[in-house]
């Protein structure tokens, strides 16, 4: 199970992130920004590498015929953990303990890459997370080309 830390930081970090529209700024804010918030100093830093999204559209039952629910879904499988400017892959001990105290995981299996994290932000490893971390947002609105067809037939 992820921890409620984890998720309420992911939560929070999407919460400010640019809509799904805008694919590259959202990707680049995802780089830029930790799941540990801006204003971080640790020298481990926890990012998201890549997201899920999963849009639908479906009737809404408060409101037929023509109300809708738009629902966004973002998942997140795999976690990158940077040593934040440091090229040096961080002491074992250092990274089980800020994953432990920070995050509240613990016998996590990190995979180390070749290439530092986004514009050479540092050592990095990832991580598969055991469940996704998930975001939704849901909107609920009317298809007003549905209800004008309806009143002009």
């Amino acid at each position: 199970m992820t921890s409620h830390v984890l998720c309420d930081a992911y939560e929070s970090l999407l919460s400010c992130a640019p809509a799904p529209l805008f694919r590259k700024a959202r990707d680049l804010y995802l780089k830029k920004y930790a799941l540990d918030g801006r204003k971080s100093e640790s020298p481990l830093r926890l990012f998201v590498v890549s997201e899920r999204l999963n849009e639908t559209i479906s009737p809404d039952p408060d409101a037929l015929p023509h109300g809708r629910i738009a629902r966004l879904e973002a998942l997140t499988e795999e976690l990158a953990l940077v040593h934040w400017q440091n090229a040096q892959p961080a002491d074992p001990h250092a990274v089980e303990h800020y994953l432990r105290e920070t995050w509240d995981m613990t016998n996590l299996s990190l995979h180390p890459c070749a290439e530092p994290w986004f514009r050479e932000g540092g050592h990095q490893q990832r991580l598969r997370l055991p469940a996704p971390l998930r975001w939704i947002r849901e909107a609920r609105y009317q298809d007003v080309e549905k209800t004008l067809q309806d009143e002009n037939p």
